[in-house]
């Protein structure tokens, strides 16, 4: 098939959308839209496209569109670019309740387009490798995994990021959602969850800036992930530690090295290779081949809406767990 006219909605996030749609080579990006024209314009003339500010009026010339929009906005705009017939790429969250979720996933199986969630720490070489490591089963079992998400926001008091209405919670739903989404990928169902969250350090969010939560899952094992907006002194993107029966295997901040520490020694199972350097657009380049990969053979994507769902359940009943703390 001819090249797929694509087009990036929401300048932010989809900054590097637009660079990863540019490289990639099935994708002819035709747009980028913004409501701050100037953005728009400056990335336009960089990437050689056109650009708007009312992303419907660019619909007709593009096959697919990249919606990297405030989540309050996600739900309405993926149904209006379904029903005019578009593929999808859809930022985190699908969209702020379950009832919307599903709305968003019945529309596009109902219109026959694709539907992908930009979870794009799913598709990182790093991650591939770390669950290649613990489904070949020479580590063993897993026993624990502990999770790091530890970033600060300068605060943004009045914006649709402090809404708890408009964010769809706090940090564990906004940014935890990648995170939560690989614990299950890694290791499987869950079976039951706990979650604490605190505003102490983010107190212009009305959701919570920082949380603990906690996951045991159906084969036994248990998972901790702690995600923060509010910690100014710490290591980032995040980290991953997995322990197994028979040895450790460690996702290092940089999210692209993979050590595993067993009797042998430590072992380096992956690092960043020469042909991904550190450019715009290249980690997000890896979901956004898949997407168009699964728009030209009409395959499912991985992270499509049913199976992101999932995520989204787990952190719902997180928010809704009692916690049962015992009182000292």
């Amino acid at each position: 098939m001819s090249n797929i006219r694509t087009a990036v909605v929401g300048l932010n996030m989809g900054l590097d959308h637009a660079h990863a749609y540019k490289m990639a080579e099935r994708s002819e990006l035709a747009w980028v839209v913004d409501l701050d024209e100037s953005k728009a314009a400056r990335v336009a003339e960089q990437l050689g496209c056109r650009y708007a500010t009312d992303w419907t009026a660019i619909l007709d010339d593009v096959d697919a569109v990249s919606l990297c929009t405030p989540h309050h906005l996600h739900a309405p705009q993926a149904l209006t670019a379904i029903a005019a017939g578009k593929h999808v790429l859809l930022e985190k969250p699908l969209a702020n309740s379950e009832r919307d979720c599903l709305d968003v996933i019945e529309a596009a199986e109902r219109n026959g387009v694709t539907l992908m969630l930009a979870f794009v720490v799913r598709y990182l070489p790093a991650i591939r490798k770390l669950k290649e490591a613990i489904d070949s089963g020479r580590y063993g079992v897993p026993i624990s995994a502990q999770g790091w998400v530890e970033a600060f926001l300068e605060p943004m008091p009045g914006t649709w990021f402090a809404s708890k209405e408009k964010l769809g919670g706090g940090v564990l739903f906004s940014h935890g959602c990648h995170y939560i989404d690989i614990l299950l990928y890694l290791l499987g169902e869950p079976a039951r969850v706990s979650h604490f969250g605190t505003r102490v350090g983010t107190d212009w969010m009305e959701g919570e800036g920082t949380s603990h939560g906690i996951i045991e899952f159906k084969s036994g094992a248990l998972a901790h992930l702690i995600s923060s907006w509010g910690l100014k002194y710490k290591k980032t993107p995040a980290r991953y530690q997995i322990h197994l029966t028979e040895g450790m295997l460690q996702l290092n901040n940089d999210m692209w090295t993979v050590e595993a520490v067993t009797k042998d020694g430590t072992e380096t199972l992956y690092q960043r290779p020469p042909e991904y350097p550190a450019r715009p657009g290249q980690n997000v380049l890896f979901e956004i081949e898949h997407f168009l990969d699964c728009i030209a053979t009409g395959n499912r994507p991985e992270t499509d809406g049913r199976e992101i769902l999932k995520s989204h359940r787990t952190i719902w009943a997180m928010y809704g767990s009692p916690g049962v703390p015992v009182r000292l």
